[in-house]
Order: structure tokens, then sequence, then C-alpha cells
């Protein structure tokens, strides 16, 4: 009986531990699989939340550059126009162009054709992007900058910037690129041969009766420089679309300019399409497609898209590669597998941030850019009458030299009237050295500005010569809005400050620039009072535009945020704060209520005595 009991206990037991083997196996089994399906499931989501953080990342940053972008193409080509604008309206242009027409004498038409020259090259001397201006009167007679090839004058109609503007019935047409019709605007192009050309009609002020067009050509190699000097991804492309789908600039193949594109399907008239981003699938492959519309150039239509293509894998090869070593590693182990995939998460993160660091300083360096294409519109505007006026000097010193000259053997002519005639040289002179002195300051304040505004130095300046130079670049944008800027300076002009002058007037220039830009196109006053304290300059700039909405105020200098929608970036003010931070160690404070107005305090450190 006990033998029995025995073997029936033993029996039991390894029953009992043969269960218990299967059970820990089982339950060995199990935790392996819940471990990695909940590997595999952490794994999965946290590469899809990356991934997708990744694109929206990159889509941001793509919006953001194609956006700058298509500011400094808008900056150009409103240069172009405005110069064809300020050609076709000089008075005595269009009267030369009307006469040339009616004339049949073809001495007097040679005449006319020359003194056209000479006005469109006083203009045009110094614009290395601009191939040339022709003139095309009502009759098809070409007349153009450069040299002329009688045969040219022959097919006019058959030009291209002819024939579209003929067609369009407008007063002014933009051309997309195209290889230039005349051989002395394609030999000055250089080896493609292309130009993108602007037509306005060329007509009396008073009647509007039309005398012809003036047809400008801008130089296609200056667009193409502007295009690929933008820094994308190596697999990324970026172009430029005409309204029609056809490549303005394929900086890939120059050659396809003017040609029809693949991606005309997504711009195509009826698809309507509201965001600045598209994710689409082109042939197998999954794409990001940004864009920004460039509708038009002041009020003449433009259509112009700037298109940057993103494969989508591109972006996320490197996330794929780093999911799925997190993945192999997980199963060595929960441990290691988290503390390896918090790592990697980090060294991408930092790699992100570098990148996005990159990007910031890129879309700085264009704002700087911008801001500098409208500087120089404003010079232009400045130097017209100083010139004009050096102009008018100069002929009355020759019409009283000439009657100097025919005087001196005259015996009717007293000591007198040399003296008088001198007299009126001098006064001339004069008032022609006032207005070079004038140009003299308006080129030292422009000069330093041209410099990157990331070269800093340790040097110093005077409050005086920052002033002068603020009042000098800031005088056209000011009269042009009719603002009017009011300076209560209530310390010593003589005081000196630490730093490069240049950036500190970039910083002033972009917050008078936002006072202007708060009043909404209308009059307003700005008021600036720089004061000091024991150890610190303040300098106030004031306005009582519409202020700043309370939903950004707590974003302001900590993120680049913008009150202009779609046409501002923010980088302006946050550059400004950056500037002041870095470059002299200084603070800035906003005080804004919406509705009343803005006033923004700029502190700066004084250098000790």
């Amino acid at each position: 009986m006990i033998k029995i009991r025995e073997k029936k206990s033993l029996d039991y037991l390894s029953d009992i531990s043969e269960k218990k083997l299967k059970a820990a196996w089982k339950l060995n089994i199990g935790i392996m699989l819940v471990v990695i399906f909940s590997i595999s499931f952490v794994g999965l989501s946290s590469f899809k939340m990356i991934s997708t953080s990744i694109l929206n990342n990159s889509t941001f940053s793509s919006i953001q550059l194609v956006r700058q972008t298509a500011k400094n193409i808008e900056t150009v080509l409103s240069n172009i126009d405005n110069l064809t604008l300020e050609m076709t309206s000089d008075g005595e242009l269009p009267e030369l162009v009307r006469k040339y027409s009616i004339s049949n004498n073809e001495h007097e038409k040679a005449q006319y054709s020359r003194q056209i020259k000479e006005i469109i090259n006083t203009y045009i001397v110094n614009r290395d992007d601009i191939a040339d201006v022709a003139i095309v009167t009502n009759s098809m007679e070409y007349i153009t900058s450069g040299d002329l090839n009688n045969a040219e004058t022959k097919n006019v109609l058959s030009h291209k910037a002819v024939k579209l503007f003929k067609d369009s019935d407008r007063d002014s047409l933009w051309v997309d690129t195209h290889v230039a019709d005349a051989n002395w605007t394609y030999s000055s192009t250089g080896s493609f041969g292309q130009v993108v050309s602007f037509v306005r009609k060329i007509h009396n002020p008073e009647d509007s009766e039309s005398y012809g067009i003036m047809i400008t050509n801008y130089k296609e190699a200056y667009l193409h420089k502007l295009i690929s000097d933008i820094r994308v991804t190596d697999e990324s492309k970026i172009y430029i679309l005409g309204n029609k789908g056809n490549y303005v600039m394929n900086i890939y193949n120059r050659a396809l300019n003017d040609y029809y594109s693949p991606y005309d399907v997504y711009f195509k008239e009826g698809t309507k399409i509201d965001e600045s981003s598209i994710s689409s699938k082109i042939g197998k492959n999954e794409y990001i497609l940004t864009f920004d519309l460039i509708k038009q150039i002041n009020e003449t239509p433009l259509e112009w898209r700037i298109l940057l293509i993103t494969p989508t894998a591109a972006i996320t090869k490197g996330i794929t590669d780093v999911g799925m070593l997190i993945f192999f590693l997980g199963l060595a182990g929960v441990t290691l597998g988290f503390i390896f995939s918090v790592f990697l998460i980090r060294r991408y993160s930092f790699s992100v941030d570098k990148k996005y660091t990159q990007r910031h300083r890129i879309l700085m360096e264009q704002e700087r850019l911008a801001s500098l294409g409208q500087l120089i519109g404003g010079i232009a505007h400045n130097f017209k009458t100083p010139i004009m006026s050096i102009a008018g000097g100069l002929e009355a010193i020759k019409e009283l030299a000439l009657e100097y000259d025919s005087s001196i053997e005259d015996e009717s002519v007293k000591q007198e009237d040399h003296h008088e005639i001198a007299a009126e040289m001098r006064q001339w002179i004069k008032k022609t050295r006032s207005y070079c002195s004038y140009m003299s300051d308006i080129i030292s304040a422009v000069k330093g500005q041209v410099v990157n505004c990331n070269e800093s130095s340790v040097e110093s300046f005077i409050l005086k010569d920052l002033i002068n130079r603020v009042k000098i670049l800031m005088n056209h944008e000011l009269k042009k809005y009719k603002c009017q800027m009011n300076i209560d300076l209530r310390v010593d002009e003589l005081t000196e400050i630490k730093g490069e002058i240049n950036n500190l007037v970039q910083v002033l220039n972009n917050l008078i620039s936002n006072s202007i830009e708060s009043y909404g196109g209308n009059p307003g006053n700005i008021d600036i009072i720089i004061e000091n304290t024991t150890k610190a300059l303040e300098i106030t700039i004031k306005d009582y535009g519409l202020g700043i909405p309370e939903k950004i105020k707590h974003k302001l200098l900590k993120e680049m945020v913008t009150t202009k929608g779609e046409k501002g970036t923010g980088i302006g003010l946050y550059m400004s704060y950056s500037t002041i931070k870095g470059k002299f160690a200084g603070n800035m404070r906003i005080e804004s209520e919406e509705g009343k107005g803005t006033s923004i305090k700029i502190i700066i450190p004084l250098p000790k005595k």
C-alpha cells in the first residue's frame, strides 16, 4: 500500500512539474509576445508620430522658404515695373515717340531716334540686369537702346512680346521667359538668349492717346541666379511656373523654359487649391508640393507660382532607418531598446534643430535682401531730383559760358557785365555743390546697409550719426505713406554708443516700417523719444495705429509671429530683438493696446566713461 501510494505521489508531483514547466513556457512565450507586440506597437506609433512631426516641420519650413522667394521675386519685378513706368511717364520721351511716328523726314526720324536712345540709356546705364529697352511705334517701327539691325524692323509683329501685348488689349503686360526675338537682345543676355519682358503702353498723360509701346527685357540669367542661390535638399527641386503651366524658370534644364511642365495638372483652371502645400503621387512616389502664387505686380497680372517639390521618402528616410533599429534592439531587451531609442530621438532632434537654425539664418538674410531691394527703390527716388537739378545747373553754366565767350570782343559789353555773368556762374556752382553734398550723404548712409548684418564689430558711433542715417533711409517710405516722424531728443547728440552702427540702423528702420504699416496706408504720426538713465540709453518708437492683438502678445520676442497675415513672416521683429540682445547686450520691451497703438522701447547699456 505504501509503495502504491508512493508511486501515485511521484506520478502526481511529476505531473505538477510538467504542468508548471508548460505554464512557465506559456508564460514566457506570452510575455515575449506581449513585449514584442508592445515594442512593435510603441515603435510603429512612435515612428508614425515622429514621421508626421518631421513632415509637418519640413512642410512649414518649405512654406516659409517659398513665400520668402516669392517676396524676393516680387521686389525685383516691382523694380522693373517702376523703372518702366518712370520712363514712360517722362514727358519728353512720349513726345519724341509721337514726333518720330508722324515725321516723314528720315533726317528728323534719325535725330528723334538718337534722342530717345539717350533718354533710355540715362535710366538703364548702370542696370546690368536689363538686356535692353525697346520702343515699338504704332506704325510698327522698332527703336532699341542697343545696336539695331535693320532686318529686325521688318517683322516686329512676329516678336512674341509685341504679339502677346497686341492680343491682350491691356495697358501693361508681363511676358514669361522666352528666347529674345531681336538679335541685339539675344546676344546681350548670355548663352541661352532668354529674357522676361515687361510691356507698357506709351501714351499722352493728358488724353491717353497711345503713341506705341515700351518693352523692358530683363535677363533670364539674373532670375536663374536668384533661384539657384536658394538652398534646398539634394532631392528637392524648385521651379517657377507661369499661369498656363509653362516653366518660367527651370534651373535644372534652362532649355525647357517657356515649355509646358508636367506639374501644370495641379494648377489647371477650375482646380481649387486653398492650401499652401499638398501631398500628391507623381508616378510611383509620394511628393510634397509647396507653392506660393504671385498674382500681380503693382496693377499688372502675373500669375506666377513658386513650386517646391520634395519627395516624402527623402524626408522620412532617416527616421525609417532609426525606427527599424529601435525595433530590432527592442527584441534584445526592453530597457536597452528604450534607452537607445531615447538617445536616437534626442540625436535626431538635435539634427532637426540644427537644420531649423540654418533655415532661420537663411530667412533672416532673405529678409535683409528684400529690405535692401525696397531701399534701392527709395534711393532711385531720392536721386532723381538732385540729378535733374544738377543737369539744369550745368546747362545754365554752359549758356553763361557761351554768353561770356561771345562778349569778350564786344565793345558794348562793360566790365560790370562780365562780373555779373561770373557772379551768376558762381551762384549756379554753389547750388550744384549743395545737391552733390546731399547725394553724398545718401550714399554714405546707404553704403553701410549693403554689408551683411551678421558681420559685427566692436566699433562705436555717436547718436547724431545714427539719427541722420535713419532720417535719410526712411525719408522716401515716410513720404510715400504720408507719415510724420517726430524725434524728441532728450540727450546730447554726441552721446557715444558701443557697437556697429549699421546693425542699429537696420533695427530702427525695421521698427519704423512696422509703425508705418500699422496705419494701414493712412497718414499718421510716429514719435521717437531718445533719453537716458544713469547706465543705459532708451530709444522709444511709438505709433498710434492698429496695435497688436491680445492673442499674440505673449508670443512676441519668443516666436516669429506677425499681424500682417500672409504678407508677413515675423522675422523682422524677431531679428531686431536678437540684434539688440546679441550685438548691443541690450533689451527690448513692447507695450501695445489693440486699436490704440504700439510702443517699443530699446534699452542699450552706455559705455563706461
